[in-house]
């Protein structure tokens, strides 16, 4: 099958993805190797539609007196095509080292950095890289063995932000053929042939052998991971549809009701969770298939208050009929005792996180029972002060106004679902050794206002969370 001229797929690619406005600027990543010469040589040569070239190399001082002699051959390569050329030396072994990073990993996040500075000092539309079929396939290959998702497996994108990969759909191949029927130099990195890195690994001894199966295995994978990505970005779209109905957020945290969850497909739950973890971090670096699996494990398994950390100082907690994913880095466990706080009389006084108690003097309304949920009406004469305010403790009981005798505190937490995290978070008002109010939940028969009285105590707790309100509350 003969294909049409390298250049002319390279520009139908260009306008198929729109990777390309006329007249804009670009920041070409110039390596001095074949693929990014050839790529530089092809852009340069269209007269398709104007563009403004700036040619950028990254010297990353790692092959000493090689790594100079390229970055010359980078500036001469500039000055032969009269384009402008910015260059910059980093130590990459050194920022790896100070960054706990491999040498790859510190190597494309120095390049990637300089880039994008360089497309923002000259205001430039896009960042124009030289990755091709052989790359897509041995990214793919890569990411297969070391397990991956749709996502993973759709390969590197043709556009991901300012960057554009125009080459996607040609091969090493091709690209060296149009080198030497151009006559172009290039320059030879030696430390592509290091076999120490798995992608030079996969280049050099897979996909030959591969080949030797199928000589275009390279195309064809490259294809099938712009099919993936197709299928990818259909499946995107539908998981932020379901998020966006099914998710409740606020700063720090994501939750779903349980059931709404696990009643989508499970490659919607595990999409779910991802974008979940995505939003609280912004990254899915260090979050594996097997931490997926660990919170839909707790969501569908029968323990109403339970809890797994996830790297990222991320926590998962199973809080009754609610799964929710917590990245406030501020995780409080049961053995936390938050201060006691005396009430000497009518004031504003703070209590724990974040939390005001106000007690005041007023005459109380027709209709106490409507009383929001931070707040109490008490009879003076029943609440003597000083008051405590203080968090649970075991053994504490209460008489509940509305019921029979009295009940432990920690049996209302049930009742109303109150997750066993959250539980030290609820305010105890105590008038010696009585309880006379449960904050949100529960107001003692002992200190129940009676009609007809002229004043009361209101009592008022701002920043009150918003307690599971399933059991009626008597106030």
């Amino acid at each position: 099958m003969n294909h049409p001229p390298l250049q002319t797929r390279l520009l139908e690619a260009i306008r198929k993805q729109r990777l390309i406005s006329p007249g804009a600027t670009i920041i070409l990543a110039l390596s001095g190797g074949a693929d990014s010469c050839a790529l530089l040589d092809m852009l340069v040569r269209q007269k398709t539609f104007p563009l403004h070239i700036i040619v950028a190399h990254l010297n990353h001082c790692l092959r000493d007196a090689e790594s100079d002699a390229d970055e010359l051959f980078a500036r001469g390569l500039a000055e032969r095509y009269s384009l402008p050329f910015e260059s910059r030396r980093v130590d990459v072994r050194e920022l790896a080292r100070n960054g706990g990073l491999n040498l790859e990993d510190a190597g494309r996040r120095a390049r990637l950095a300089f880039l994008e500075k360089v497309r923002q000092e000259y205001d430039a539309e896009s960042i124009a890289l030289a990755h091709h079929a052989d790359d897509q396939a041995e990214t793919l290959l890569m990411r297969l063995m070391r397990g991956s998702g749709l996502s993973g497996l759709s390969g590197m994108a043709w556009r991901c932000n300012h960057r554009i990969r125009p080459m996607l759909a040609i091969t090493r191949h091709e690209i060296l053929d149009y080198l030497k029927n151009m006559r172009l130099e290039y320059r030879e990195d030696s430390s592509n042939q290091n076999c120490a890195f798995l992608r030079n690994r996969i280049r050099h001894e897979l996909l030959p052998l591969l080949e030797t199966y199928n000589p275009a295995i390279s195309s064809n994978l490259a294809a099938t991971a712009e099919l993936l990505t197709g299928e990818d970005d259909l499946l995107s779209d539908l998981t932020e549809e379901k998020f966006s109905r099914l998710a409740a957020r606020d700063k720090g945290w994501v939750s779903f009701q349980i059931k709404e969850l696990l009643a989508q497909h499970p490659a919607l739950q595990r999409r779910l969770i991802r974008r979940s973890v995505s939003e609280l971090t912004g990254s899915l670096q260090q979050i594996a298939q097997i931490h997926i699996n660990q919170t839909l494990e707790l969501a569908g398994g029968s323990g109403p208050n339970s809890s797994i950390d996830l790297p990222g100082q991320l926590r998962v907690r199973r809080e009754y009929d609610v799964i929710k994913i917590d990245g406030s880095n501020h995780h409080h466990t049961e053995t936390d005792q938050p201060p006691t706080v005396i009430i000497d009389g009518p004031g504003c006084y703070p209590l724990w996180d974040g939390m005001v108690l106000e007690v005041s003097l007023l005459a109380p309304p027709d209709d106490i029972l409507s009383t929001p949920r931070n707040c109490a009406w008490l009879d003076p004469a029943k609440a003597a002060f000083p008051w405590l305010a203080r968090s649970f403790r075991p053994g504490d009981r209460i008489r509940p106004m509305g019921m029979q005798g009295s009940r432990k505190v920690k049996e209302l937490f049930i009742d109303s679902k109150l997750p066993s995290w959250q539980r030290r978070r609820v305010p105890l008002l105590f008038s010696a050794d009585n309880l006379l109010w449960a904050a949100g939940l529960r107001l003692s028969a002992d200190a129940a206002l009676l009609p007809g009285q002229a004043t009361a105590l209101f009592t008022k707790i701002k920043g009150l969370p918003p307690f599971d309100a399933s059991a009626p509350a008597r106030y």
